[in-house]
């Protein structure tokens, strides 16, 4: 919220408290916190990940690996695998959301921001489920299908617009101070950020879902997680070095097909 906007609000009457809550002082401990708890549920689901790694060849067959696209396992994998991956990718978005509102529902702005951007991705998430599903079944392999969509990660580096682009996705928003507007506001902050970073996380998306079906998924969801948080950091800036560990990704699966 602008600077005015805060003196046209002087007259709300905050609750009392001592101070700003825990989320106001360190709005990064929230999605970084929902993001270790999906690792740690996936981490449950599939605990032979290394055995997978250590029992020889990849699988090279497609489908997903938790029974069903639509069923309610297979949603609740789905949604897993998405908090996971885009939750970090929300701490530019979830400190804007507390800086631009009032300090003593600042926390609660954080909150309702990442709730709509984890629930936007899912629902995004879910539909590039079936579109990898379908493109890892007309390859007949989900291990060629994910190495070809890394390849395509890869090629998607080279554009040198990317860090002028990626700014876009970082942009604020003006939040009204208090009610229900307020919360509406932070809502619609929230998908609103996630339909910007469609266009440059849907590849890493796509790829992360097409290898589900694998073993050893969570080693390339974890390398997809890690250089899709990276690009982002570092604002496209170091856009061949991620190039170039996408395509090595992508070759070390083919190997291994």
């Amino acid at each position: 919220m602008s600077l005015l906007g805060r003196v046209r609000t002087t007259s709300v009457i905050a609750p009392r408290q001592r101070g700003p809550s825990l989320l106001a002082r360190h709005p990064a401990a929230l999605p970084i916190t929902v993001s270790v708890a999906a690792w740690v549920v996936l981490l449950v689901v599939q605990p032979a990940l290394s055995d997978d790694l250590l029992s020889g060849p990849l699988s090279s067959t497609g489908a997903t690996g938790h029974g069903g696209l639509f069923t309610p396992a297979g949603i609740a994998h789905t949604a897993a695998m998405t908090v996971a991956m885009m939750a970090p990718l929300a701490l530019f978005g979830v400190r804007t959301a507390v800086v631009t509102s009032l300090w003593w529902r600042a926390g609660r702005a954080a909150v309702i921001f990442l709730a709509a951007f984890l629930v936007a991705w899912t629902v995004i998430a879910l539909c590039l489920a079936a579109v990898a599903e379908a493109w890892t079944t007309w390859l007949g392999s989900a291990m060629i299908g994910t190495a070809v969509l890394l390849g395509v990660c890869a090629l998607a580096q080279l554009d040198p617009t990317r860090p002028e682009k990626l700014k876009r996705c970082d942009r604020g928003m003006r939040l009204r101070a208090t009610g229900s507007d307020a919360d509406v506001d932070c809502a619609r902050f929230g998908a609103l950020t996630a339909g910007r970073d469609v266009r440059f996380c849907v590849l890493p998306m796509l790829a992360m879902l097409a290898a589900a079906g694998l073993p050893g998924s969570l080693l390339v969801m974890a390398a997809v997680t890690a250089l899709t948080l990276a690009d982002r950091i570092t604002a496209g800036r170091r856009r061949l070095l991620i190039a170039a560990a996408y395509a090595a990704c992508a070759l070390a699966l083919l190997l291994r097909s």
